[in-house]
Protein backbone atom coordinates (compact mmCIF):
# COMPACT_ATOMS: atom_id res chain seq x y z
CA UNK A 1 0.00 0.00 0.00
CA UNK A 2 2.63 2.30 0.48
CA UNK A 3 4.61 1.62 -2.31
CA UNK A 4 0.69 2.71 -4.66
CA UNK A 5 0.72 5.92 -2.09
CA UNK A 6 4.61 6.75 -3.19
CA UNK A 7 3.87 5.73 -6.18
CA UNK A 8 0.63 8.21 -6.71
CA UNK A 9 2.49 11.21 -5.29
CA UNK A 10 5.13 11.08 -7.88
CA UNK A 11 3.10 10.84 -10.46
CA UNK A 12 1.05 13.87 -8.98
CA UNK A 13 4.00 15.90 -8.65
CA UNK A 14 5.33 14.63 -12.11
CA UNK A 15 2.23 15.67 -13.02
CA UNK A 16 2.22 19.27 -11.73
CA UNK A 17 5.57 19.94 -12.99
CA UNK A 18 4.77 19.19 -16.19
CA UNK A 19 1.53 20.86 -16.17
CA UNK A 20 3.76 24.36 -14.72
CA UNK A 21 6.06 23.74 -17.59
CA UNK A 22 3.61 24.02 -20.40
CA UNK A 23 1.85 26.76 -18.83
CA UNK A 24 1.51 29.43 -21.80
CA UNK A 25 2.82 33.09 -21.69
CA UNK A 26 -0.75 34.50 -21.96
CA UNK A 27 -1.44 32.64 -18.65
CA UNK A 28 1.50 35.40 -16.74
CA UNK A 29 0.59 38.25 -18.82
CA UNK A 30 -3.01 38.44 -18.72
CA UNK A 31 -2.22 38.26 -14.58
CA UNK A 32 0.28 40.77 -14.51
CA UNK A 33 -0.57 44.44 -12.62
CA UNK A 34 -0.56 47.85 -14.81
CA UNK A 35 2.63 48.93 -15.76
CA UNK A 36 3.90 51.97 -16.03
CA UNK A 37 7.72 52.54 -16.73
CA UNK A 38 8.69 56.68 -16.68
CA UNK A 39 4.55 57.60 -15.91
CA UNK A 40 3.01 56.10 -19.23
CA UNK A 41 1.87 52.70 -19.58
CA UNK A 42 3.50 49.75 -20.94
CA UNK A 43 0.98 48.06 -23.23
CA UNK A 44 1.91 43.80 -23.59
CA UNK A 45 -0.28 41.92 -26.20
CA UNK A 46 -0.10 39.17 -28.18
CA UNK A 47 2.34 36.58 -25.80
CA UNK A 48 4.09 33.71 -27.55
CA UNK A 49 5.81 31.12 -25.80
CA UNK A 50 5.66 28.96 -22.45
CA UNK A 51 5.89 31.53 -19.40
CA UNK A 52 9.87 30.44 -18.91
CA UNK A 53 10.50 31.45 -22.78
CA UNK A 54 7.97 34.18 -24.78
CA UNK A 55 7.50 36.77 -26.92
CA UNK A 56 5.24 39.62 -26.80
CA UNK A 57 4.19 42.84 -28.41
CA UNK A 58 4.94 45.67 -26.56
CA UNK A 59 3.71 49.34 -26.77
CA UNK A 60 5.21 52.26 -24.77
CA UNK A 61 4.58 56.01 -25.30
CA UNK A 62 5.27 56.01 -29.10
CA UNK A 63 7.36 52.89 -29.49
CA UNK A 64 6.23 49.76 -30.65
CA UNK A 65 8.32 46.61 -30.86
CA UNK A 66 8.87 43.37 -29.01
CA UNK A 67 9.94 42.20 -25.50
CA UNK A 68 11.20 38.45 -25.37
CA UNK A 69 12.56 36.96 -22.00
CA UNK A 70 14.23 33.75 -20.61
CA UNK A 71 14.32 32.28 -17.34
CA UNK A 72 17.57 32.49 -16.15
CA UNK A 73 18.88 31.60 -12.51
CA UNK A 74 22.32 33.66 -11.41
CA UNK A 75 23.49 30.97 -9.11
CA UNK A 76 20.63 31.42 -6.48
CA UNK A 77 19.06 34.17 -7.49
CA UNK A 78 16.18 33.98 -9.87
CA UNK A 79 15.95 36.37 -12.85
CA UNK A 80 14.75 37.36 -16.50
CA UNK A 81 17.31 37.58 -19.69
CA UNK A 82 15.47 40.57 -21.02
CA UNK A 83 15.46 41.59 -24.97
CA UNK A 84 13.49 45.07 -25.93
CA UNK A 85 13.67 45.38 -29.84
CA UNK A 86 11.92 48.70 -31.37
CA UNK A 87 12.29 50.98 -34.79
CA UNK A 88 14.22 53.05 -32.53
CA UNK A 89 14.85 51.69 -28.90
CA UNK A 90 17.30 48.45 -28.53
CA UNK A 91 18.34 46.82 -25.68
CA UNK A 92 18.93 43.78 -23.53
CA UNK A 93 20.58 42.27 -20.26
CA UNK A 94 19.42 40.14 -16.96
CA UNK A 95 16.71 41.29 -14.35
CA UNK A 96 17.11 39.50 -10.48
CA UNK A 97 15.11 39.56 -8.21
CA UNK A 98 15.62 38.48 -4.46
CA UNK A 99 13.48 39.26 -1.59
CA UNK A 100 12.49 42.45 -3.02
CA UNK A 101 15.90 43.60 -4.00
CA UNK A 102 16.27 43.85 -7.67
CA UNK A 103 19.58 43.32 -9.17
CA UNK A 104 20.16 44.28 -13.18
CA UNK A 105 23.51 43.13 -14.79
CA UNK A 106 25.17 43.00 -17.77
CA UNK A 107 23.24 45.92 -19.76
CA UNK A 108 23.05 47.47 -23.60
CA UNK A 109 20.89 49.44 -24.80
CA UNK A 110 20.96 52.58 -27.47
CA UNK A 111 18.40 55.03 -26.83
CA UNK A 112 17.67 58.17 -29.27
CA UNK A 113 18.16 61.35 -27.22
CA UNK A 114 15.33 62.78 -29.24
CA UNK A 115 13.24 60.42 -27.06
CA UNK A 116 14.29 61.81 -24.07
CA UNK A 117 14.10 65.21 -24.71
CA UNK A 118 11.01 65.47 -25.86
CA UNK A 119 9.90 65.37 -22.43
CA UNK A 120 11.91 68.56 -21.88
CA UNK A 121 9.76 71.68 -21.97
CA UNK A 122 11.30 74.15 -24.65
CA UNK A 123 13.97 71.83 -25.76
CA UNK A 124 15.50 69.01 -27.97
CA UNK A 125 17.98 67.29 -29.32
CA UNK A 126 19.22 64.43 -31.41
CA UNK A 127 21.93 61.35 -31.36
CA UNK A 128 22.35 58.31 -29.81
CA UNK A 129 22.97 57.39 -26.10
CA UNK A 130 24.55 54.18 -25.74
CA UNK A 131 24.33 52.64 -22.44
CA UNK A 132 26.60 49.63 -20.72
CA UNK A 133 25.54 48.94 -17.01
CA UNK A 134 27.77 46.60 -15.66
CA UNK A 135 25.47 46.61 -12.44
CA UNK A 136 22.62 47.88 -11.19
CA UNK A 137 21.40 46.74 -7.22
CA UNK A 138 18.74 47.90 -5.30
CA UNK A 139 18.29 46.77 -1.77
CA UNK A 140 15.99 48.47 0.90
CA UNK A 141 14.65 50.82 -1.46
CA UNK A 142 18.32 52.22 -1.32
CA UNK A 143 20.95 51.81 -4.39
CA UNK A 144 23.95 49.79 -2.97
CA UNK A 145 25.89 48.87 -6.25
CA UNK A 146 26.18 50.69 -9.71
CA UNK A 147 28.46 50.70 -12.41
CA UNK A 148 28.62 51.40 -15.91
CA UNK A 149 28.86 53.98 -18.74
CA UNK A 150 26.80 56.26 -21.17
CA UNK A 151 28.10 57.88 -24.38
CA UNK A 152 26.54 60.16 -26.73
CA UNK A 153 27.20 60.33 -29.99
CA UNK A 154 27.17 64.04 -30.50
CA UNK A 155 24.23 65.81 -32.23
CA UNK A 156 22.70 69.32 -31.90
CA UNK A 157 20.97 70.40 -29.31
CA UNK A 158 18.40 73.55 -29.56
CA UNK A 159 16.27 75.42 -26.69
CA UNK A 160 14.35 78.17 -26.97
CA UNK A 161 16.72 80.90 -27.90
CA UNK A 162 19.23 78.72 -29.78
CA UNK A 163 20.52 75.84 -30.57
CA UNK A 164 24.31 73.99 -30.55
CA UNK A 165 26.51 71.27 -31.95
CA UNK A 166 27.34 69.09 -29.43
CA UNK A 167 30.81 66.76 -29.68
CA UNK A 168 30.26 63.38 -28.35
CA UNK A 169 29.94 63.08 -24.37
CA UNK A 170 31.58 60.92 -22.01
CA UNK A 171 29.48 59.40 -19.07
CA UNK A 172 30.60 57.04 -16.17
CA UNK A 173 28.53 55.29 -13.44
CA UNK A 174 30.14 54.32 -10.64
CA UNK A 175 30.03 54.35 -6.69
CA UNK A 176 30.86 57.12 -4.40
CA UNK A 177 31.28 57.65 -0.47
CA UNK A 178 27.52 58.48 -0.16
CA UNK A 179 25.76 56.24 -3.24
CA UNK A 180 26.16 56.06 -7.26
CA UNK A 181 27.41 58.78 -9.13
CA UNK A 182 27.03 59.67 -12.44
CA UNK A 183 29.88 61.95 -14.20
CA UNK A 184 29.43 63.28 -17.72
CA UNK A 185 32.67 65.11 -19.14
CA UNK A 186 33.59 66.43 -22.53
CA UNK A 187 35.79 66.29 -25.83
CA UNK A 188 38.90 67.55 -23.34
CA UNK A 189 38.04 65.61 -20.27
CA UNK A 190 36.19 68.73 -19.06
CA UNK A 191 33.67 68.24 -16.08
CA UNK A 192 30.01 68.82 -17.27
CA UNK A 193 27.59 67.64 -15.33
CA UNK A 194 27.56 65.51 -12.03
CA UNK A 195 24.13 63.82 -10.61
CA UNK A 196 24.46 61.77 -7.63
CA UNK A 197 21.83 59.49 -4.80
CA UNK A 198 22.43 60.37 -1.58
CA UNK A 199 20.47 59.33 1.42
CA UNK A 200 17.92 59.21 -1.17
CA UNK A 201 18.21 62.63 -2.18
CA UNK A 202 18.78 63.01 -6.14
CA UNK A 203 21.41 65.97 -6.45
CA UNK A 204 22.52 67.55 -9.69
CA UNK A 205 25.98 69.66 -10.38
CA UNK A 206 26.22 71.45 -13.64
CA UNK A 207 29.26 73.12 -13.82
CA UNK A 208 30.55 76.09 -16.26
CA UNK A 209 31.67 74.16 -18.95
CA UNK A 210 28.87 72.86 -20.25
CA UNK A 211 27.01 76.27 -20.89
CA UNK A 212 30.68 77.08 -22.32
CA UNK A 213 30.42 74.17 -24.37
CA UNK A 214 26.92 75.32 -25.44
CA UNK A 215 28.46 79.04 -26.31
CA UNK A 216 26.24 80.83 -24.57
CA UNK A 217 29.15 81.33 -21.94
CA UNK A 218 32.02 83.20 -22.00
CA UNK A 219 35.37 83.51 -19.52
CA UNK A 220 35.37 82.01 -15.69
CA UNK A 221 36.36 78.80 -14.36
CA UNK A 222 34.79 75.66 -16.31
CA UNK A 223 34.67 73.91 -13.08
CA UNK A 224 32.49 76.50 -11.56
CA UNK A 225 29.03 75.21 -10.67
CA UNK A 226 26.52 77.46 -12.28
CA UNK A 227 23.35 75.10 -11.55
CA UNK A 228 22.56 72.96 -8.78
CA UNK A 229 19.49 71.09 -7.53
CA UNK A 230 18.09 68.70 -5.22
CA UNK A 231 14.73 66.37 -4.47
CA UNK A 232 13.96 63.51 -3.19
CA UNK A 233 13.79 60.15 -5.17
CA UNK A 234 11.74 57.48 -3.93
CA UNK A 235 12.50 54.01 -5.33
CA UNK A 236 9.54 51.42 -6.04
CA UNK A 237 6.80 53.90 -5.55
Amino acid sequence: MRRWIALGAVFFLSLCVFLVALMPAAVVVDRLPALRPGGAPLVLSQPRGRWWDATVNARWRDQQGTLAWTLDWHGLTPGLQLSLRSDDLQGDGWLGADWGDWRLEQWRATVPVAMISRQVPQGNADGTAHVSLMVLELAGGSVVDAKGTLDYSGGTVTWSSGSARVPPLDGRLFMGEQGPRLRVTGPDQQQLVEASIEKKMLKVQVHRAWPQLLGVSQGGDPSDVVFQMSQPLKFGS
